[in-house]
């Protein structure tokens, strides 16, 4: 039986009035806020709600506000943000659009860690490798950066690793009623001038459907070293070993008849578990920052890094081997005008990766190798030059310039090379609030992936996406109600829009077909309602639309952009019951949206009820931690990660129904 969401409102109250009368025992919210806090993005240490760009920040905390299994409970939390799991392993994410362009993992959108790029030069995103646990903090920039952190039009997510404070050993243990189990180490050692960090983990898990289990081990070594005022070291090296089964979609009948089967044989296709449908993937990682500081007026950086990853991927089709090298390079020179002398910074800076994308399709006989299909060796080059202003020695005023230059080398297309400027205006109004003006323009080349779909046959025409984006924000901070605010308005015009279509036998393939228009709106608030109740809303409404879209003699004009939902609403609840006791309850509303670019086919709306609870005890040489958390708590019949303009209709992948896990956190000093 489902819950209303105003049963669910009720239950919320009632549940507040013995936190109100327990006030007197209880934790309370730290002082700091949003609106003193910085976070590293686009060169600078900046405040999110004086940033002249569209900033999301979640700390630690808020990273792990679910079980700590996946990003997807923390980046769904945010306005304008929509992480979709197909199965265990398997997600996708769109940052302002649909995932239409990547209907496997995380294209079009830009990671970095520690500054250094973990997205390929083939722009795919092997995000699922990465567990929340590790990272300070996540900063998500919204809508096209102007080249900054290279060419792309979806968004740019920022990693930063836990800041080491003193030598400390964490183990964690974790259960999941699906049948999963997890186990981590995270290892520090040396002094805040000098430190190492090992961290270790391992997570298998059965899955809620047929042919959807997982397993994955990683090792990785980070070690840092600073040179007092002057300079640092960071390297990051890693090791990820990644296999989860993918179940495939069904119809509306077998997922109505059965959610938790995997595809079934239909006609000459056999079925996943008959194909031991299954994505592998080891990736192997070494990267270094250099920073240093010449005088009080110049820096640089130097970025270097290699990343290798080894795929090898039996579908329902066939069965494909890749091999993917890539080398990542990044330079960027700072000045800072001295003292006394305004207040004027100008970055200038390279970014340049190359990656050999070799990969063969044979077939597929019940899990095994069968003949070579096909054969392709392609190197990809992608680069460009970048430069940013910043003048902010006028009164209640701010102003930022920026622009680049990106291209991208293949063999298969001629190199194709667009400037995209980006300029943005902050006017602050008082002490706690600011108007931003932005306009910028994106510019995002094909993935390999898409030059070189699942067809096997190269598409040598696709051209890359461009587009303008315009932008109005008013964020602030009330001191006096404990609330901080971010709304945003953007109308986004993208030309030579890619879109993913489907072969008669479910390949997939991409094609430019004209323009979108995609406006939207968000709203992101925070209230620290008591010292020891926080609530944090999180609101979109998205109306994308093809504007100019036509396809073997028939329109689209006007239609829903496919895998868009016109309105997500999210709502967290975080409590400090009793000291060291938090529960944190987490409601998530999405809108139904359209599966295909026809708009016949829908996904209806879902309502999605998560709730954990923790307590921690601190000792003088130890901590221990112990949490429980209830996913789906509804039991909701929903499908998170629904496959677009798929054959014969089969977009439906079922999400889990009522589940939970729970975990112990050992901390020793």
């Amino acid at each position: 039986m489902k819950i209303r969401f105003t049963s669910i409102i009720r239950i919320c109250i009632f549940l507040l009035i013995p936190t109100l009368a327990w006030a007197q025992t209880k934790d309370e919210f730290s002082n700091k806020t949003l609106a003193n806090v910085e976070v590293q993005a686009f060169e600078k240490k900046r405040n999110p709600l004086r940033s002249p760009d569209a900033i999301v920040l979640l700390d630690s905390s808020k990273l792990q506000v679910g079980n700590a299994l996946s990003f997807l409970p923390a980046l769904n939390s945010q306005a304008g943000i929509r992480m979709e799991e197909r199965s265990p392993g398997s997600y996708r994410l769109a940052i302002r659009g649909s995932s239409l362009r990547a209907p496997f993992g995380v294209r079009n959108v830009k990671i970095y860690w520690n500054q250094m790029s973990f997205t390929d030069a083939g722009n795919n995103s092997y995000f699922s490798l990465l567990d929340p646990e590790q990272f300070q903090q996540l900063v998500v920039s919204k809508g096209p950066s102007g080249g900054l952190y290279g060419a792309g039009t979806g968004g740019v997510l920022l990693l930063s690793s836990q800041t080491y404070r003193s030598p400390s050993v964490q183990h964690q243990e974790l259960f999941h009623s699906l049948g999963g189990y997890k186990q981590s180490w995270d290892i520090r050692l040396g002094k805040p001038s000098s430190s190492h960090r090992f961290y270790t983990s391992f997570w298998q898990q059965q899955g809620y459907r047929d042919q959807s289990a997982m397993k994955k081990q990683w090792f990785s070594y980070e070690w840092n070293k600073s040179f007092g005022t002057t300079g640092a070291i960071n390297l990051i090296a890693y090791y990820g070993d990644l296999a989860y089964q993918t179940p495939g979609g069904l119809t509306l009948k077998q997922y109505q008849e059965n959610p938790i089967q995997a595809r079934p044989a239909a006609g000459i296709n056999r079925g996943a578990i008959e194909q031991m449908a299954t994505f592998k993937l080891k990736s192997y990682f070494v990267g270094a920052h250099v920073s240093n500081a010449w005088n009080a007026n110049w820096a640089w950086d130097a970025i270097h890094a290699v990343q290798v990853n080894s795929i090898e991927n039996p579908t329902i089709r066939n069965y494909e081997f890749r091999e993917e090298p890539n080398l990542n390079n990044r330079g960027v020179i700072h000045y800072k005008q001295a003292a006394g002398k305004g207040q004027f910074t100008w970055d200038l800076g390279y970014e340049f990766q190359v990656g050999q994308f070799d990969s063969r399709t044979y077939g597929n006989r019940k899990g095994v190798k069968d003949t070579l299909q096909f054969e392709q060796n392609t190197r990809v080059q992608q680069g460009g030059i970048f430069t940013q202003l910043e003048y902010d020695g006028l009164k209640n005023w701010a102003f930022t310039l920026a622009g680049s230059y990106n291209k991208l080398w293949t063999e298969f297309q001629s190199s194709e090379g667009i400037f995209s400027p980006r300029l943005a205006i902050v006017r602050r109004i008082g002490a706690n609030q600011n108007l931003v003006a932005k306009v910028a323009h994106g510019f995002s080349p094909p993935s390999i992936a898409e030059i070189r779909p699942s067809t096997n046959v190269i598409n040598r025409s696709l051209r890359a996406e461009k587009g303008w984006n315009y932008e109005l924000s008013y964020r602030g901070w009330s001191p006096a109600a404990n609330l901080t605010w971010d709304l945003s308005l953007y109308q986004f015009n993208l030309d030579e829009t890619i879109v993913l279509r489907r072969a008669a036998d479910g390949a997939d393939f991409y094609d430019n077909v004209g323009k979108t228009t995609q406006q939207g709106m968000e709203l992101s608030l925070q209230w620290t309602a008591t010292p020891f109740l926080q609530v944090l809303s999180a609101t979109t409404w998205q109306n994308f639309r093809f504007t100019d879209y036509s396809n073997a003699g028939r329109s689209f004009n006007g239609n829903f952009l496919t895998g868009t939902s016109p309105f997500q609403q999210s709502l967290l609840l975080v409590w400090k019951i009793l000291p060291g006791l938090n529960w944190n309850q987490q409601f998530l509303m999405t809108d139904y949206l359209y599966l295909n670019d026809a708009n016949t086919d829908i996904l209806p709306s879902s309502r999605v009820w998560n709730s954990k609870i923790s307590y921690r005890k601190n000792k003088t040489k130890y901590s221990w931690e112990l949490w429980l958390a209830a996913d789906n708590i509804g039991n909701e019949k929903y499908s998170a990660g629904p496959d677009l303009n798929a054959v014969g209709a089969r977009y439906y992948n079922a999400s889990p129904g009522r589940n939970f896990s729970g975990g112990l956190t050992l901390n020793f000093f």
